[in-house]
Parts: structure tokens; sequence; C-alpha cells
């Protein structure tokens, strides 16, 4: 592999006018593409196969008027009561079923008894059902429903929409996140090469490959149902990524330029090293985030494939586009100060390189961070212990984690989601705004007999604990399905209303020996939260597994490998406390912009846990290929960790900087989903590239000495052998040392 990618990085500097032009082309093809033919973005948490799933095609197949995805319209009288303005509320109501894609729309008013009128009369509500998730339908139709619902506001009428129709056009911008993360990237750049020409190297691609990324991921939304969150995730781990692998490369050649070696040969070598890393470390990120398949739910497999989409697009961008801007720029991206040196004294660049290369090479074993290295290295006990206590004190809110799908009771004040949820509750209850359905397959039977059945089952549902209400039930025309709609006493995302879908699906319900289902929303988000919590443990050892395996090949090392995954492990657990403490006990949530405390999507952690893991193979693969490197020529455990980390730490921390950043902006997005996620891996890579790499990796790395290296004869043999950053070095030192042994013994 390293072969092939020296001869592409070599083809791609000395012909950079033909890949920078085709990258050009080919950015403008797919945005055109999108624009013309790109689908759109909704959330849907259906789980196949579970109650509510089933429960939902057998409405929407015998008894669509009851099917379909549920919304409020919710009308509220700030002087007197809603009914004196009921003709207004009637036009409103009648307006809104003529849309598209409404099935049904039903106002408060249609019955004496519909129960959608509060006690107060000063709130009512219309219950609206589309054929269409409400989540994908775009500002245009926002506008329709706001016309739609004039009347009411014209009246003096406050209007919220609620449920699913406070998703309906909903657009999360995150071109402020995206100029925030790229300015501290290009500022953190900037402090390290000193040099605005190599820092927009690395910024430069990343825009052209998620921008490429993008497109591409809106045109798979015109195919398949991709979540609204999907671009979001999509460019805020793009972005980091993409700047890193440019960061990796660039540095890489830069190193080389200082050494005397020309431009060509060092974009070549550069690729056949940092390339080969960012290959692995790359297609490690995409397994892993693709492993979000295993939670056998849609939205968040879609999600997952969203974001390897991107990254998978950025890694053929450093491959291609990052060498192609070596050759534009060539030796001007060497600092300022060596070519101003070179141009005083009136040599080449290449020449001036050559006679400071001997102090560049010192500079690795005797940096500020190879001392630290040593430090550590010399007391690993001490250093390796604390850091340990440190990550699983940060762990420790994770044991309260409360899994579960926030309400629109988590949403900004200023949200109509939010207002309609806040004015349900006031009237009606916080249960009403997540009641759930139950759809009853109903036995060949006469009608009477139908009829018992159900009375049966709303007053048996009726008193059973935790449900505020029950409605009558409802028959369709064949007499096939029976409907009525449990009102729980606690609001959706409370334990209880999960421990209540719960106790209706096992205790209750099949009392009566029919096939019934609880479905709705409600039910669906329980459904969805335990799917995907309950599918947790597999992706963590699928992915677990993946990483052993890589870090076992590419190392040729069983040691290494289980200590990385054990890191990161402890990590990404420090990450999760972080995320509980913040988003479910409430620390500081006020600084981010979250109105209140709420459960974790279980979503969430998969996610995290995924990218994270996957990006900290990008840190892991960088440093011990130098470390391995250095072992090999030295054959000193203490000295190769010093001058691993003397020669990598600079570009570690700043490529981590930079994640950070990048991660950290998106705090400014609306969505608290968003919100954790961008916390949470802010947080995992900030750590795993400071305490982890800089602390634990030097102090377990000089613990274990000659053993760190160490794997059965029996599985090196089956392993394929992969050529790392630095490892072709690193292999013709091994095998001189191999021939040296040789001959000893014959001798």
């Amino acid at each position: 592999m390293s072969g092939w990618l020296e001869r592409l990085g070599g083809l791609a500097a000395r012909r950079h006018w033909i890949f920078l032009v085709a990258w050009v082309i080919i950015l403008g093809a797919l945005l055109a593409a999108k624009h013309q033919y790109g689908g759109t973005f909704a959330n849907d948490y259906t789980v196949p196969g579970s109650g509510s799933s089933n429960g939902l095609n057998l409405l929407n197949a015998d008894y669509p008027a009851e099917g379909g995805y549920g919304g409020q319209i919710v009308f509220h009288a700030r002087n007197g009561t809603v009914a004196q303005h009921q003709s207004a509320v009637s036009q409103a109501t009648a307006n809104v079923a003529k849309l598209p894609h409404v099935i049904k729309a039903v106002s408060p008013f249609a019955s004496a008894h519909s129960g959608a009128v509060s006690r107060t009369g000063a709130t009512a509500y219309a219950s609206v059902s589309w054929n269409d998730n409400p989540a994908g339908l775009d500002g245009s139709y926002l506008n329709r429903l706001n016309h739609a619902v004039a009347p009411a506001r014209q009246a003096g009428l406050q209007v919220a929409y609620g449920a699913g129709a406070g998703q309906i056009g909903q657009n999360y911008g995150d071109t402020k996140s995206e100029v925030i993360g790229l300015a501290c990237a290009l500022v953190l750049l900037l402090f390290m090469f000193g040099s605005f020409i190599t820092a927009a190297v690395p910024l430069v691609s990343a825009m052209f490959s998620v921008g490429a990324g993008l497109a591409v991921v809106g045109l798979v939304a015109s195919v398949m149902t991709m979540p609204t969150t999907a671009p979001t995730v999509a460019t805020l781990l793009g972005l980091g990524v993409a700047v890193d692998y440019g960061l990796f490369l660039t540095a890489r050649h830069r190193e080389q330029l200082d050494r005397g070696m020309g431009v060509a040969e060092s974009a070549s070598r550069a690729e056949g090293t940092s390339g080969s890393a960012i290959v692995i470390a790359g297609s490690t990120v995409v397994v892993a985030i693709l492993g979000l398949y295993i939670s056998g739910v849609p939205f968040v497999g879609a999600m997952g494939l969203s974001a390897a989409m991107v990254v998978a697009v950025t890694m053929i961008a450093a491959l291609t586009l990052v060498p192609a801007f070596m050759g534009l720029v060539r030796n001007a991206i060497r600092s300022l100060a060596a070519r101003t040196r070179a141009h005083r004294e009136g040599i080449s660049a290449q020449q001036q390189a050559v006679q400071t290369a001997a102090a560049t090479e010192q500079h690795h074993e005797h940096s500020a961070f190879a001392r630290w290295g040593r430090r550590v290295s010399r007391q690993p006990w001490p250093w390796g212990i604390a850091s340990v206590l440190l990550l699983l004190a940060l762990a420790i809110p994770l044991l309260s984690i409360n899994l579960g799908q926030p309400d629109n009771g988590t949403q900004p004040a200023s949200d109509s989601s939010r207002q309609a949820y806040d004015l349900i509750s006031a009237g009606f209850g916080a249960g009403a705004n997540g009641p759930l359905t139950v759809a009853v397959k109903l036995p060949r039977q006469p009608a009477s007999a139908d009829q018992s059945l159900l009375s049966s089952m709303t007053a048996r549902a009726a008193g059973t604990h935790g449900v505020a209400s029950v409605s009558p039930a409802a028959v369709n025309s064949a007499a096939t399905v029976g409907v009525f709609n449990v009102v729980p006493a606690s609001r959706p995302q409370a334990k209880a209303t999960t421990a209540l879908v719960t106790t209706l699906r096992d205790d209750v319900l099949p009392r009566f020996h029919v096939t019934s289902y609880v479905t709705g929303t409600t039910a669906g988000n329980v459904d969805f939260t335990s799917q995907t919590s309950g599918r947790m443990l597999y992706l963590i050892l699928a992915v677990v597994a993946a990483a052993f395996l890589l870090l076992s090949t590419a190392f040729r090392s069983v040691v290494i490998a289980l200590k990385a995954a054990v890191m990161n492990l402890l990590s990404i657990g420090a990450a999760y406390g972080v995320i509980v403490a913040i988003f479910q006990w409430g620390w500081g949530i006020s600084l981010i912009g979250v109105p209140t405390t709420s459960p974790i999507p279980a979503y969430v952690p998969m996610m995290v846990f995924a990218i994270v893991f996957g990006l900290s193979m990008d840190y892991e693969v960088f440093l011990l290929s130098r470390v391995h490197e250095a072992w090999v020529s030295t054959g000193d455990a203490g000295r190769s960790v010093a001058i691993g980390i003397g020669s990598t730490a600079r570009v570690i921390t700043t490529a981590a900087a930079i994640m950070v950043a990048v991660f950290a902006s998106f705090v400014l997005n609306d969505q608290p989903a968003v919100k954790m996620l961008a916390i949470g891996m802010a947080v995992a890579v900030l750590i795993d590239a400071s305490v982890v790499r800089m602390i634990l990796v030097p102090a377990i790395m000089s613990l274990l000495g000659r053993r760190a290296w160490w794997i059965p004869r029996w599985l090196d043999r089956v392993l394929p052998r992969l050529h790392l950053e630095g490892s072709e070095a690193a292999a013709a030192a091994e095998t001189a040392a191999g021939a040296d042994r040789a001959l000893a013994g014959h001798g």
C-alpha cells in the first residue's frame, strides 16, 4: 500500500494542476447535482419489528384515518376562552385538513366530549395526522401551514405547533459553527507553522472535501431517509478529520523539506508514510461509524453512514488534493524564517535545509515534549495511577446515566414546539404531550362482542397506575381494528411513562388474549431507546475487536493493541461522565444555551463511542509508529518513547486542539443532541491527546519495556504486514537486526 501511495503522492505533486482542476470540477458537479436532485432530511425513530412499528403498520394498512404521523395545533386565549372564537378555530382546522399530506385534522369542537378543550377553556388543540413524516416537510410547507391557521391568529388566539407539527420546516444552520471552527483551526495552524501558506493547505483541502462529502450525503438523502442532524454530525466530524489529515501530511512534508529533501520526493514520501497512517486510521473511523448499523435502528445507522461518507471523501482529498497543493506552493510551505535565512545567505532553500537537517533531528530528541516523555518514564507509577484516577473520577456520573428521548419540553422557550408543550401541560397535564395509541386486532365476532371487548380493555387501561385518562375506542368500517388512546400522568420522557408502556404491553393488554400493540410517538421513542441501548455492548465489542486486530497487525504487538483498547475505553467513559454531569445533572447548562436538563438520547453514547474510538486511532498510529521506529533502531524503551513524543507531540497537540475547537464550536447549534455530541467528542479528544497520549502512554510503555512489543509467533505469521508512518525504516532496521542475530548464531 505504501508504495502505491508514494506513486500517487508524487504524481499529484508533479501534475498538481490536473488534480486541482479535477477537484474543482468534482466539487462543482456534486454541488449542482445536490441542488437539483438532493433529498430532504427527517427524523424517523421507527424500530423495525418493534411493537410500535408493527402497530403503526397495522393502522396504516387497515385503519389509515388513525395511522400516519401525529401532531397538534394548539390554540390559546390570553383573555377569555377559545370557545369564544370557535368559528375561527374550526376554519383554521378545516384549512389544515386541505393541506397536502394531511390525513385528517380534527377540531377541538368536533364533538361535545372531545377532551381537546381544557377545563378552564383557555387552551384547546386540534389533532392532525400526516401520511409523510412532518420533520421532512420544508419551510414552504410551514408557510402554507401558517397561512392555514391565520384565521385563528387574526381572532387574537396564540397558535403553536406541538408534537410532529413542531418539526415542520425546522432548519438548523451550522454556518456560524463552521466559520468559528475554521477560524480557530487557522489560528492554531498559523501558531504551529508560522506560515499562512502552510496553514492554508489543510484548511482549503478540508473545505473542498467536506463540501463534496455533504453533497454526497444530500444525494443519498434522496433515496433513503436521513436524520435532520446527519449533515450537522457529518460536518462536525468531517471538518475535524479533514484538517487533521491535512495537518499530518503537511507536517511530515515540511519536516522532510527541512532535511533537504526535494518537493516531489518529499510529497511522495509523506504520502507513503503519513498517507498510509491516514488510510489505516481513516478506514478505522469509517468502519467504526458504520458499526452503528449494529444498533438495528435505521435512524442510527443512517447517521453513521452520513458521517462515514464524509470521512471517506476527506481521506481521498487528503491523499490527492493535499499533495497537489504541496506541488503548487513548493518550498513556500517551509517557515518564513527558514526561507529568509536562505535568501540572506544567497543559497537555495534546499541547500539551507541540508545545513540545518542535523539540528532538526536533534531537536526531536531534546525538545520540551521529549523531556516531558522522559520525566513521565522515570516515574511511571505515580503518573499512571494519577491519570487513571482522574479518568475514573470524570466517569463517575456515568453510573447514573438515564437514557431516553428528550421531549419538546427541553426545547428553547422561543421554539413553537416548546410553547405548545407548555400550553398542553398547563391545560391538560404533561402526559397529554405524548399519548399512547393502542391498536387492537379484533377477532371475527359480532359487533356487540367487539364493543364489549374494547370497553373492558379501556376500563382496565384506565385503572392502571400512571394513566391520566383513556379515550373511547373507535373501530374501522371493516370491524377488524379497534383503537383507543391512553394519556399518561407523566411527561413523555419520564421513566414513569416508559414503565407504563411496559406495563400495558406485558401485564394489561395480554389479559384479553387478542393481538394488540402500543404505538405512537412516545411508544416509538421507548422502543428506540430500548433497542439502541440493548445493542451498545455489541457495538463496543465489534469496534474494540476491529481496533485490536488493526493495531496488532500494524505494530506486531498484542500488548500495544490491548493497551490502546483499555485507554480508549477510559477516555470515552470520562467523556460520558461529562455529558451526564452537564445535560442530565445540569452542571453549567445555562452557559451552553440549554434550557433544562434531559435524559441522554441512547444514540448519543453510541455515536460518541464509534466516532471517538475511531479518531483515537489517528493519534495512536501517529505516535506509536514513531515510537516503534525509534525502538527498532535504538532498543531503548525509555529513549524510544522520548523520541516518539518529541517528534509527534507538537503535531498531535495541534491536531487535537483543532479537533476540540471544531467540535466545541458546534455547541452553538440549537439542537440539544448536537450539543451533547459536540461536548462529548471534544472532551474525549482533549483527554485522549493530553492525559492518555502525554501521560498514560509513556508511563505504560516505560513499565512494559520490551514486553510492549510482544506478539505470539503463530499470530505474527498469520497477520498481514502493513507499512505505516515511519515503518519502512523500522522494517529495514528490523531486518538488519535479524540478519545480525542470525550471523551471530552461526558464529
